[in-house]
């Protein structure tokens, strides 16, 4: 990277806590509050934490190294254990750790990478990385910076967990607990819902296959709802630049230059990451280790639905984890009236739009925050001149 700051090595800057790290076996790990840290963020919670305070993890091995699809380094706050797969660094007096977070991400590291199969970067070579290296001051302003569109980012984040979470507890008080029809069996009205939607619901139960359930709801199959198709194989290198994210079990794994499906679907993990769940409203493109969903019911309903049926449990094949659609198929669910099932669609859908709005300001800010991050870690772009583009976006 051109800088008009000094070049310096990190290990200059930095104090290396790689000695205090330790690995623990999943089999000997005791659930908790905890994260515990492995080369690209939190992999499980533990009982018992190594660190305290803020600290910079580094990735030491991994393909993401290369694919830099997740950041090869991120901020820990509070206590938490790490692996020996991620460097633990703070900063001395000479660069603030939040500083070389970024500092980092606007890095290309390539070139102190070994391992022709799996990418490893030493200790050695993360101590050559050379970073630009600014007064502290100039640290700290362009830290406020960055910092302000990672927390615009993050409460966007936030926002939507909670606008999920709000659409989870729908489905699940409805469809699951049947708390309305519960409501109207001992004659009270139902909490939080309005005349006519509560009228939708009956006010007894009938017996079925699955037990009891609202009386005039049916007992169906997961076949009667949706259909999981299946994606296409795409290689990496048939792969044309463009913003069309391409989908994998694991979530997007790549973007091309046209999709496979241009309507809002649900991606459902077939080979690999058995069972995992993604919501897409913008065409995409599912590769062959996944299905997608064609809903003959709301999308809304079908998704949420899903999330009910344990499809991560649902592995079929011992060698590579798989997920057989007909299995799925044959998964008995209670089928409310299609009257209910709207009603929850348009409550539902207008969160989901509330989410869709969300991710999109995310990503603009995402946009603006990898825009200037190199120019001002390279002192090509001024403070000033940032903090005028910041104001523009509101910050």
């Amino acid at each position: 990277m051109s800088s008009e700051w000094d070049l310096v090595e990190l290990g200059e800057l930095t104090v290396n806590l790689d000695a205090r790290r330790k690995p623990v076996k999943e089999a000997d790990r005791k659930p908790g509050s905890y994260p515990y840290y492995g080369a690209s963020g939190i992999v499980d919670y533990v009982d018992s934490f190594l660190f305290e305070g803020e600290h910079l993890l580094i990735a030491e091995d991994g393909e993401n190294l290369r694919t830099r699809q997740t950041p090869v380094a991120f901020l820990a706050n509070g206590k938490f254990w790490v692996n020996n797969h991620a460097h633990i660094v703070i900063g001395n007096d000479r660069a603030s750790t939040r500083y070389l977070h970024y500092a980092l991400l606007g890095t290309d590291i390539s070139a102190y990478l070994t391992g022709a199969v799996m990418p490893k970067l030493t200790q050695g070579n993360l101590n050559r990385i050379e970073i630009p290296c600014p007064p502290q001051d100039i640290q700290a302003q362009i830290v406020s910076i960055l910092g302000s569109l990672d927390d615009r980012i993050a409460l966007l984040r936030e926002t939507n967990a909670t606008l999920e979470s709000i659409a989870q507890a729908i489905f699940k008080s409805w469809f699951i607990d049947f708390d309305p029809v519960k409501a109207r069996q001992q004659g009270l009205e139902p909490q939080g819902m309005d005349a006519a939607t509560a009228a939708l619901f009956p006010d007894a139960f009938q017996d079925s296959e699955l037990g009891p359930i609202p009386a005039g709801w049916s007992v169906g199959r997961i076949e009667n709802v949706l259909e999981l198709a299946y994606g296409k194989a795409l290689k990496s290198t048939d792969r044309i630049s463009g913003d069309i994210p391409v989908y994998g079990s694991g979530g997007v794994v790549g973007y091309h230059n046209e999709p496979l499906v241009n309507e809002s679907s649900v991606i459902v993990g077939r080979k690999g990451t058995v069972g995992s769940l993604y919501w897409e409203d913008m065409p995409f493109f599912p590769i062959d280790t996944v299905y997608y969903v064609k809903g003959k019911m709301p999308l809304t309903y079908c998704y949420y639905l899903l999330k009910t049926l344990g499809l991560d449990e649902m592995n079929t094949d011992a060698a590579v984890p798989g997920l057989n659609r007909n299995n799925v198929y044959r998964l008995p669910v209670i089928i409310p009236p299609q009257p209910l099932i709207d009603m929850f669609d348009s409550i539902v859908d207008t969160l989901r739009r509330k989410i869709r709005i969300n991710k999109e300001n995310a990503r603009t800010l995402a946009s603006i925050r990898d825009a200037l991050l190199p120019r001002l870690i390279s002192g090509r772009l001024r403070v000033p001149e940032a903090e005028a583009m910041a104001v523009e976006v509101g910050l």
